[in-house]
């Protein structure tokens, strides 16, 4: 989708669609008169038979005659006006996307609803609106073959090139959150560690994003035995994928991102049921999500320096495959004893928050479909944030303001600790039912070597079964903007 900046006046745009708003109680956005519908006949009918509602979602649309420029006016309801936050203005410009496709059109109008200034209100209608035109129909011919929206114009006081400048850098995220989508839409059978790593290091290839792809041979010899130890039950051999965005030069601090790259989760010998594993193919977001931020950053020429790493694998079961009661000594920090094959995803992290701090990272965030604990106590649409770092903290939780991305944190207290403790080892993969979230997270605590840190555990956002905000069924790459809200103001 192409994304024009259209300077409007107290004239009718000419448009196939054209989308105002309305917030309840009756206040249009734009007004009437400036969108030039005062003396709209179509709209004062509907207007006078109350047919046109502010309540968030609702749409009425209305065919104002060939002699308009405007051959259709979509009005969608936004709610409140006091309550109207960043997340109305995404459903909504989305909203109108979708609805463009169905009516098989194929250019939108719209003004930027108001947000904190003209700038962020205008990012925030791009974003929306290439991330709801996103569709993965890769293995739907007929589908595929039906049109999307290919222009939206987004009318403004004056398309300044400071505008313009927004719009460039929103289709920047948009597109590689976009990409982290499709990694995670697509299925194991063609998404294995190998499939990963190598469009991964594609895309970064075209932008000038240092990429290293390491084996199994070299995970070995480094003794990255937790992330062997989950890789090692399946046919697909592992991979350990690096990047590196040096924006801030020679003596600027790494601030290190280690994404969970679970590629399939069986749950090993702990197997998992049917129903259990039908979303496993998106336990990978966390890994997709890093991967997303870091390309985005590198794009936008971010001026800081970040290191992304992805410990991508698939656990799966076969004669190798690791057993519960095995002993494990992981690469720089205690051993461990797996008493939960299917608390895998926190072994890769382990290795990958190690190997994060050789390389220099001096501040450490991992992201990841960690635990059903997590979703059990925040739902499907809040994620979990645990961190002892104040200002990580601050800027997670204040990110939602700008990212629509909602995290709420959850404890570390030093008590959850005593339920990793194992007779046999330094500590358990897996602190049991209670307080899953929190023990997982201490967990990942012991790997940190006492450096700033947070653990974003995304379970539950990562895939969807029903449209939501600006994605429609299936993966959301949720994490990304949080990530590049992270590398922006650390």
């Amino acid at each position: 989708m192409k994304i024009e900046l259209k300077p409007f006046s107290k004239q009718l745009s000419e448009s196939e669609l054209l989308v105002i708003f309305r917030f309840e109680g009756g206040e249009f956005y734009p007004t009437l008169d400036a969108a030039g519908l005062a003396k709209a006949p179509a709209l004062k009918q509907a207007i006078a038979a109350k047919d046109i509602k502010g309540k968030p979602g609702a749409m009425s649309l209305l065919y104002l005659g060939e002699d308009s420029p405007t051959k259709r006016l979509l009005v969608i309801g936004v709610g409140k006006r006091e309550k109207f936050r960043v997340e109305g203005l995404i459903s909504a410009v989305s909203a109108a996307v979708w609805k463009a496709e169905k009516l098989g059109v194929s250019e939108l109008t719209c003004y930027p609803l108001p947000l904190k200034d003209e700038g962020e209100a205008v990012k925030q209608t791009a974003l929306a609106a290439l991330l709801a035109n996103y569709r993965f129909d890769r293995y739907l011919p007929k589908l595929a073959k039906k049109p999307r929206p290919s222009t939206l114009r987004i009318l403004v006081g004056k398309a300044t090139s400071a505008l313009k400048t927004v719009v460039e850098q929103a289709a920047i995220v948009a597109k590689y959150q976009n990409f982290s989508r499709e990694l995670i839409n697509e299925p194991v059978n063609v998404m294995t560690p190998l499939e990963f790593a190598s469009r991964v290091s594609k895309e970064a290839e075209e932008i000038g994003l240092q990429c290293e792809v390491h084996d199994e041979e070299w995970i070995h010899k480094k003794g990255m035995k937790l992330l062997w130890g989950v890789a090692k039950g399946s046919e697909e051999p592992p991979r350990l994928v690096v990047l590196r965005h040096n924006g801030g030069g020679k003596n600027a601090p790494w601030l290190g991102i280690v994404g969970k790259g679970v590629m399939f989760d069986t749950g090993g010998l702990s197997l998992k049921n049917t129903a259990g594993m039908l979303s496993m193919k998106a336990d990978m977001g966390g890994g997709a999500a890093t991967v997303g931020a870091l390309l985005a950053a590198a794009a936008l020429s971010v001026k800081k320096n970040i290191i992304g790493i992805v410990p991508a694998v698939i656990n799966a079961i076969d004669g190798r495959a690791q057993n519960v009661s095995d002993i494990v000594q992981s690469f720089d920090g205690p051993s461990v004893e797996i008493v939960n094959t299917d608390a895998e995803g926190r072994l890769v992290l382990a290795d990958g928050l190690s190997y994060a701090r050789e390389l220099g990272a001096e501040t450490l965030i991992d992201i990841c479909t960690l635990t059903g604990a997590s979703v059990v106590a925040l739902g499907m649409k809040v994620a979990a944030l645990f961190t002892d770092d104040d200002n990580l903290r601050d800027i997670v939780l204040t990110g939602k303001e700008t990212t629509a991305e909602v995290f709420w944190q959850l404890p570390l207290f030093d008590h959850y600790a005593e339920a990793l403790k194992s007779t046999y080892a330094e500590t358990k993969n897996s602190g049991g039912r209670w307080g899953g979230a929190s023990t997982a997270a201490k967990f990942l605590e012991k790997f940190t070597d006492g450096k700033p840190w947070a653990h974003l555990d995304i379970a539950g956002k990562e895939l969807l079964d029903k449209p939501w905000l600006c994605y429609r069924k299936g993966a959301t790459a949720f994490g990304v903007r949080t990530l590049l809200h992270l590398i922006e103001n650390r």
